[in-house]
């Protein structure tokens, strides 16, 4: 059983945090929204080889870290049907899950898709800071200098203290053995024979304009199989565009699960 952590009551959402992180990062994320909301039971789960759930040697590939995934709902939430949302390797994850078993998801949300190791890195935006804060860099930590350098597109405070309480924590307890396995085969077998699906129910797909990690064009090429998807590409924002665009992200996130309400 994989570790996890359920927070409320009502429908129940499933949710994937991305690699090298935790359930603590989505919390950071998604919590201010969920907090407001009575009627949803989110289950954060920490992936194999992430957080409290520990790296397994029968994970080979993507496809078998998706099987986890799998059997884990299976476990949890069996005979019921539920959203899920992914951030970066988690909204991969989200898609697989929608391609095995579309008739256990009401709704996905994508957070920062795209960018895998075998895409073009030539549709990928040059890493550039549109917010700096230099002020910041006398109290960083030296794990802390190559986000702060390489990955943040805002640079503030709070973004520190966030990453601080969930992200730096997960780093720690990644494991990169597991990571390599996977990265040798990290399309899913579906995506490898052309296959594609499409997913009808109420969908939202958001992007970073300046992400240099998943970049916004894969999550513009997924709109042909989310018919209801809603699209947003943030600027002033990259791949932690959660933090970045806290305010966007939150009444985007607000909008999607009014429209699951509605659509039952």
């Amino acid at each position: 059983m994989l570790h996890h952590v359920k927070v409320g009551n009502g429908t129940p959402v499933l949710i994937l945090h991305g690699s090298r992180l935790d359930h603590r990062h989505m919390m950071e994320s998604l919590e201010p929204v969920f907090s407001e909301r009575r009627d949803w039971q989110r289950i954060y789960v920490d992936l194999p080889g992430h957080g409290k759930s520990p790296a397994r040697s029968d994970i080979q590939t993507q496809d078998d870290l998706l099987a986890s995934v799998v059997d884990f709902a299976a476990a949890v939430l069996p005979g019921q049907r539920f959203a899920i949302v992914g951030e970066s390797r988690g909204s991969y994850l989200a898609r697989g899950f929608v391609h095995l078993r579309p008739e256990l998801v009401t709704g996905v949300m994508l957070i920062a898709p795209g960018g895998s190791p075998t895409a073009d890195p030539d549709r990928l935006p040059s890493h550039q800071v549109l917010q700096p804060d230099p002020t910041l860099r006398p109290s960083l930590h030296e794990r802390e200098m190559g986000m702060f350098d390489t990955f943040m597109v805002v640079q503030n405070w709070e973004i520190i203290e966030k990453s601080r309480r969930s992200k730096i924590p997960a780093f720690e307890l990644w494991d990169e053995t597991q990571e390599a396995r996977i990265a040798e085969a990290f399309d899913f077998a579906h995506d490898g024979r052309g296959e594609t699906s499409k997913f009808e129910g109420p969908s939202l797909i958001i992007a970073g304009r300046q992400d240099s990690m998943s970049g916004y064009l894969d999550a513009v090429d997924l709109l042909p199989q989310f018919p209801r998807a809603s699209l947003a590409t943030l600027d002033s924002a990259g791949h932690g565009l959660a933090w970045e665009r806290p305010e966007l992200f939150n009444e985007l996130l607000r909008d999607w699960l009014d429209r699951l309400t509605l659509a039952g």
